[in-house]
């Protein structure tokens, strides 16, 4: 008996040790989780600003909705700036790099590259700066603005940050509640063909409706306006004052019927290169839209007419 007692001793300790260790959660996973940087309600931001070096977005909240104020003013799409403000919020820190940083200047946070701000109605400011990148690839320093804690941050968050004037702005010229459209006239290069709805009252691709003279589906109907409807420009619109719009190849009616009040839009569109640029008519903006673009719309429903004969 008294050889077993180092032995029960021993145990006597390991149990101890593991119901110590256990109250303490030593045996729980420590999770280096990242840290959220900001939290901001979106109905509290005002005014948001992406800094790149001498480049600068900014974008402001006014009563009748967001507008570009810098680099140039541009029509601009709210679910985009939605997005930034999502991507905002979503920032985290990877790792602390430094708690305390006496020097921000070594991590190039004294002059940062990349600043992003946000202004809230409050009238506080929330400011993310953006230093060098880190010896291994994938991260930059970063710091919160009034704060000396250092952090690394992951190119993938800068790159959903960092975004281009082009990425807020509204990229389609032809808008139109799909469901709504009740007459639809394209006059493209001399061709023309017409969409008459036949039940005004029921959803687009539940609807009957005439393709020229010819019966035709929902279903099929559908398709041939949003092909107008997702016409799309990669590149930064014009304000129509600028643009040449005389003796236009494209013009495009759009008529609107809600709760019995129909509303009539047109479109025109002039070919310049391998473009149309296509402009509301009484609008300020025009966008270039790529012709092969233009004539796979037109196509839609010309074909679809030449096969309903």
């Amino acid at each position: 008996m008294k050889r077993l007692w180092p032995t029960i001793l021993l145990v006597a300790i390991c149990v101890a040790g593991f119901w110590y260790a256990s109250s303490k959660d030593f045996f729980k996973e420590k999770k280096d989780e990242a840290q959220q940087v900001f939290n901001v309600k979106k109905e509290d931001v005002v005014s948001f600003s992406i800094q790149n070096g001498d480049n600068v977005i900014e974008l402001q909240k006014k009563d009748t909705g967001w507008i570009m104020t810098k680099p140039s003013s541009i029509p601009v799409e709210s679910f985009s700036i939605d997005g930034w403000i999502d991507s905002f919020n979503l920032t985290t820190k990877d790792k602390i790099v430094e708690e305390h940083a006496a020097d921000l200047a070594k991590y190039g946070l004294d002059k940062p590259k990349q600043k992003f701000t946000v202004n809230l109605q409050d009238g506080s400011v929330k400011i993310l700066n953006i230093g060098d990148k880190l010896p291994f690839p994938g991260y930059s320093y970063a710091a919160a603005d009034g704060s000396d804690e250092v952090f690394r941050i992951g190119d993938q968050q800068l790159t959903w940050l960092n975004k281009q004037q082009i990425d807020f702005m509204e990229k389609s010229p032809v808008k139109a509640n799909l469901d709504k459209v009740s007459f639809v006239a394209v006059d493209w290069k001399g061709g023309k063909w017409t969409l008459t709805k036949s039940e005004p009252d029921k959803n687009a691709d539940q609807a009957s409706w005439k393709l020229g003279d010819k019966e035709t589906k929902g279903a099929d109907a559908a398709p041939i306006i949003d092909k107008i409807l997702y016409m799309s420009t990669d590149q930064l619109v014009k304000p129509l004052s600028g643009v040449s719009m005389d003796s236009p190849e494209l013009r495009i009616e759009i008529k609107e019927t809600d709760a019995g009040k129909e509303t009539a839009t047109v479109y025109t569109g002039k070919l310049n290169g391998d473009h149309v640029w296509i402009a509301k008519q009484g609008g300020e903006w025009a966008y270039a839209i790529p012709a092969d673009t233009v004539q796979a719309m037109f196509d839609s429903g010309k074909q679809t007419t030449d096969a309903s004969k």
